[in-house]
């Protein structure tokens, strides 16, 4: 058991151009486990994930999928150590390191995984208020988490806390109003987030700090060797999405 999982390991973390595709997710480390979903043999982290992954296996049926945290997935696409990453925000920095499927020199769209918003939460008695723009109010600023260009956007704006803490000491610091607020997308880390103690002495901006659509993206070098799978690739998952959100639509009654 124990050499099985060395040559597994070791397998996985070859140059993705000499093993099957391998694709990076992120959990963050102080959240627990989310759920597991069976998808073609694998055991993928969430169901959101597992329904993307299941679509790229329709089309790289080898592809393999690992959860790390998001700083690691990043560097290691980087580095070519993995095939891709489910999921991410395009900006121009990340399209000089990654491949994005572009539309001219902006990305596509409508080959988009989806559209997320950076939800901001914080006291119930915060005067903390957010146009869009900039921030008012603010004493000691809001933490998200590491790696999110929601971090970078916050450094941008001054408003950064330079805390370093897990989701239940920011919970606990923006609740007993010692940490201005948390910004956190949709999706596990934002239910575990609203499962904590001090959750009911907060509440979520009506704007998010900002919305902004995730691709699948991919190391350069996979796309300039493969430049046809990878748009094919690209456009099977929107043509997947497109069906899967007609099957989510309300039935309207005639």
């Amino acid at each position: 058991m124990y050499w099985r999982g060395l040559f597994l390991f070791c397998w996985c973390w070859q140059p993705a151009l000499f093993a099957a595709e391998i694709f990076c997710y992120d959990m963050p480390g102080d959240v627990p486990a989310a759920e597991q979903i069976q998808v073609k043999g694998q055991r993928i982290d969430g169901q959101h994930t597992a329904r993307i992954a299941g679509w790229v296996l329709d089309v790289l049926p080898k592809a393999v999928f690992i959860n790390q945290p998001w700083q690691r997935c990043l560097s290691h696409a980087q580095q070519g150590r993995v095939t891709g990453l489910l999921s991410l925000g395009w900006t121009e920095e990340r399209a000089n390191i990654y491949s994005f499927p572009q539309l001219g020199k902006v990305p596509n769209p409508a080959l988009a995984l989806y559209e997320v918003p950076y939800n901001i939460y914080v006291h119930r008695q915060s005067q903390v208020r957010w146009d869009g723009l900039q921030f008012t109010g603010l004493k000691y600023g809001l933490i998200t988490l590491k790696g999110y260009l929601a971090e970078q956007r916050l450094r941008e704006l001054n408003a950064l806390s330079p805390l370093q803490t897990d989701i239940t000491q920011a919970v606990e610091l923006v609740s007993k109003g010692r940490l201005d607020g948390y910004v956190v997308p949709p999706g596990v880390v934002d239910n575990m987030f609203r499962k904590q103690p001090g959750f009911a002495q907060l509440r979520q901006l009506d704007q998010p700090l900002f919305a902004m659509p995730l691709y699948l993206a991919f190391y350069p070098g996979y796309c300039q060797q493969n430049a046809s799978k990878c748009e094919q690739i690209w456009q099977h998952l929107a043509a997947k999405k497109a069906l899967w959100q007609q099957q989510q639509a309300p039935v309207t009654a005639q």
